[in-house]
């Protein structure tokens, strides 16, 4: 069975950790985000996706940047966090350090275990093809558990990097026009529950809480806001 499972004495079975979003504080932004996705998608009759999909595939804003806004979702930045934290935990034996590589390593995987089961579930057509799995977005998803994993467990200066590389990450799937803006706004309180969710389940809690999420805005832009919880 997966589990984060810092030591014995945590206890910490698979479904706590999957329902970390809900039973946890982290269910403020996971039902802040949840709310917002219906907004845009039903409630107002998709008139918010569409108006962004259709400005910011005309006009392509991030250019070529877009490039890396592609790769960074494909788990570099979870990877590479989880290889290099992970790997100093133990060859220096802090605990601290092996703590976070496997809260990345567990956000990431329920998070992206949830989008997954989703795109199967929900089976949406993307925007430019008929391949059935565009909500939630997969890279979007893995960017935000990146993000709010470095955001609960490290300064606010980190944390910004990571939100910033996540917001990226966000924004090229549309300016890519790979999925919807719901897709994104999804995949990203998917992440970010489960990164925030996760980190309260630990010894300790956190050193200090703080989240971004991408909203819709008038002329199709994503804003970001923080929220103390």
């Amino acid at each position: 069975m997966i589990s984060i499972a810092l030591d014995s004495s945590d206890g910490l079975t698979f479904v706590q950790e999957l329902t970390s979003p809900i039973t946890t504080n982290a269910r403020y932004p996971f039902l802040i985000g949840s709310s917002l996705t219906i907004f845009v998608n039903v409630y107002d009759d998709r008139k918010i996706v569409e108006a962004t999909q259709k400005e910011t595939t005309e006009n392509r804003p991030l250019g070529k940047y877009s490039q890396y806004g592609d790769l960074m979702g494909q788990l570099v930045p979870n990877a590479a966090y989880f290889l290099l934290v992970g790997g100093y935990g133990l060859i220096t034996s802090n605990k601290l350090a092996k703590t976070n590589a496997s809260l990345m390593f567990a956000a990431t995987f329920y998070a992206e275990l949830v989008c997954t089961i989703l795109k199967y579930t929900v089976r949406e057509k993307r925007p430019t093809s008929d391949s059935r799995t565009s909500f939630p977005s997969g890279h979007t998803t893995a960017a935000f558990a990146f993000a709010s994993v470095v955001g609960v467990r490290h300064n606010l200066f980190l944390g910004s990097i990571a939100y910033t590389i996540a917001g990226l990450v966000a924004y090229s799937r549309i300016n890519d026009n790979q999925h919807w803006l719901h897709d994104v706004i999804a995949g990203a309180t998917i992440g970010t529950s489960y990164g925030v969710g996760l980190s309260y389940l630990l010894p300790g809690n956190n050193r200090h809480s703080y989240i971004i999420l991408p909203i819709p805005i008038k002329g199709g832009a994503m804003l970001s806001y923080s929220l103390k919880l």
